[in-house]
């Protein structure tokens, strides 16, 4: 039963719409109907600046964190949680992101909150993601192009990182985060349709706040 509850929190807990919330309160409008409409770091930095940007980031993120960090505390035995049923907590919050309750099943793309269960899930994978997407960031400025890539290799590092540590690769956890991570491609089509025509613009934050 705590598992159950469990998944249900964390598809809640992931479905908080923190970019929405954060456009209302702090510029007065609403983000899904600005810039590219989404309510992730990106475009709420797009359309409102620094600030706004990063604290949705840190929601985004910390959510997923918190849903992992409650599972393995939830569901620790004398030993550990049972990694499987983390694994998909974790999955379980990404997609509450996705397809938000509190929107009508409709959400952000997923990347911040990803960041925030690997970081609690598993951290080396999480380390070798980041380090992609902002590999990627730095030299192109594109936002979309380097989650992109980023969502690309994320199931090489679940395979080279048990290798490089001489552990056996989680094969419950692999399969679930590609899976996890093919609907997060698809999310992305629309960024991968600009991208493939040139029309795909570099993030750039404005300098002040919208007016209404």
């Amino acid at each position: 039963m705590t598992f159950f509850l469990l998944l249900l929190s964390a598809f809640l807990l992931g479905g908080i719409p923190f970019g929405l919330i954060i456009g209302k309160l702090l510029l007065g409008i609403d983000v899904r109907q600005s810039g590219s409409g989404n309510i992730g770091m990106t475009n709420v930095m797009r359309v409102g600046g620094k600030l706004p940007g990063v604290l949705t980031f840190l929601l985004d993120f910390g959510k997923g964190s918190l849903a992992v960090w409650l599972a393995q505390h939830w569901l620790a035995t004398e030993t550990a949680a049972p990694l499987w049923q983390v694994s998909l907590i974790a999955v379980i919050t990404v997609c509450g992101h996705v397809f938000s309750l509190f929107l009508r099943f409709k959400g952000g793309k997923g990347v911040s909150t990803l960041f925030g269960v690997l970081a609690a899930l598993n951290l080396p994978v999480g380390l070798g993601a980041a380090a992609v997407w902002l590999g990627l960031f730095t030299a192109k400025r594109i936002s979309s192009l380097a989650a992109l890539t980023m969502l690309a290799t994320l199931p090489v590092w679940f395979l080279l990182i048990p290798w490089f540590q001489g552990m056996p690769i989680i094969w419950s956890q692999f399969g679930m985060f590609c899976t996890l991570d093919i609907l997060l491609l698809y999310k992305h089509r629309d960024n991968i349709a600009r991208l493939r025509t040139g029309q795909e613009t570099q993030l750039k934050a404005t300098n002040e706040p919208p007016t209404t």
